[in-house]
C-alpha cells in the first residue's frame, strides 16, 4: 500500500473514532490521493449511465475511494465497464467537481468518500466552502 493510502486510510479512522475533528480531517485529508472515475460510462449490460450515488433533488455523489482497491471494488459491484481510475489530490477533486457544477448539467454532484466504509458526504450547497478547508 502507498504511503498515500495509508495517510488516507489513517485520517478516515481517526474521524470516525473522533479522535479529529471535521476541519483538522479536512485540512490533512484535501492533500492526499483518491481515486475516482468519471462520473458517466459503460455499464457491463451494454448501456451507459451515471455512476453518481443518489442525492436529493437532483443530485448525485461522485465516490472517491482511499484505495484503489477499493475503487475497483465499488464499480465492479456497480457493473461498471471499461472505465479509467483516476488519482488526484482530494482538494483537486472538490475543485473540478464545483467548476462541473457551475455547468449547465443536469445533476449537481457533491462527493462521498469510501461509500461502504466511511460515507463522508460533501453535500452540493458545501463545496466551495470544503475547498476553502481543504486549501
Amino acid at each position: 500500500m502507498e504511503n498515500d493510502e495509508k495517510r488516507a486510510l489513517e485520517l478516515l479512522e481517526k474521524h470516525a473514532q473522533k479522535q479529529i475533528n471535521d476541519t483538522e480531517f479536512l485540512k490533512e485529508f484535501g492533500k492526499t490521493k483518491v481515486w475516482y472515475s468519471t462520473p458517466f460510462g459503460d455499464h457491463r449490460d451494454g448501456g451507459q449511465r451515471l455512476f453518481l450515488i443518489p442525492g436529493p433533488d437532483k443530485t448525485g455523489y461522485l465516490p472517491v475511494f482511499s484505495t484503489e482497491e477499493r475503487a475497483i471494488e465499488f464499480f465492479e459491484k456497480a457493473g461498471r465497464a471499461g472505465y479509467m481510475r483516476i488519482n488526484s489530490d482530494f482538494h483537486s477533486v472538490l475543485e473540478t467537481t464545483s467548476k462541473v457544477n457551475k455547468g449547465n448539467i443536469p445533476v449537481k454532484m457533491g462527493i462521498i468518500v469510501d461509500p461502504g466504509y466511511y460515507g463522508i458526504t460533501v453535500d452540493v450547497a458545501n463545496l466551495d466552502v470544503v475547498i476553502d478547508m481543504t486549501s
